[in-house]
């Protein structure tokens, strides 16, 4: 569960922080007012990247405050926990294109390099980017996008989001493999079917001379 985050110089938050409780949190604003942003920090804080930035819809440059003035750096502080544990995600960017990152466990350094943090999540969470960004985020406007596809289509989508259709193929594949193989087969049987045994047994009983 994410128990808190802290952001500074994030987009259009110069320093907000919020304490979340268990069960359902609600974030209310106007537009513009940084809900989604919120939710892109989260994303950050725990992969180091969010679906606009990964897909190339924005840029570094972008995330970090320029209004009122224009900062050089923004930091996304993210808390958890995890069986047990507290987990505290640290990262850091900055407009030359520099990332840092810290993972704290309990309050004592575990991770430094961005790289190893995302493994050490990924670790802890059981989920990776890819898993989370399809399954848990849910970016702003795709939501309706679902419910307004056909039902065939939309099952397809939901499939080709969550990665099932990955199996659906590896389905597909196995049964064309299992009808090449029944196939095969006939075919050795139909030869074998042809084979006068008692000729054979006569060839066999030549050559055994023969030696």
């Amino acid at each position: 569960m994410i128990d808190s985050i802290e952001l500074t110089n994030w987009k259009t938050h110069r320093h907000t922080v919020m304490n979340f409780q268990s069960g359902v949190n609600v974030l209310i604003g106007v537009m513009g007012a940084g809900k989604s942003s919120v939710m892109d920090a989260v994303s950050f804080g725990l992969f180091g990247t969010f679906p606009a930035l990964s897909h190339r819809r924005t840029t570094i440059e972008n995330i970090i405050s320029s209004r009122p003035s224009r900062e050089d750096s923004s930091e996304v502080r993210l808390q958890f926990g995890a069986d047990g544990d507290t987990y505290t995600i640290t990262r850091c960017i900055s407009r030359g294109g520099g990332t840092t990152a810290r993972l704290e466990k309990n309050g004592s350094y575990l991770q430094a390099q961005p790289e190893r943090v995302n493994e050490e999540i990924e670790h802890l969470l059981k989920v990776d980017y890819d898993t989370f960004s399809r399954v848990i985020y849910s970016e702003q406007n795709r939501l309706a996008y679902f419910l307004e596809l056909a039902k065939g289509e939309r099952k397809k989508q939901i499939d080709h989001m969550l990665g099932l259709d990955s199996f659906a193929k590896a389905e597909e594949n196995s049964v064309s493999l299992i009808n090449s193989m029944r196939s095969l087969i006939l075919d050795e049987e139909k030869m074998l079917a042809g084979i006068d045994v008692n000729e054979l047994k006569k060839q066999l009983a030549g050559l055994a001379t023969q030696k």
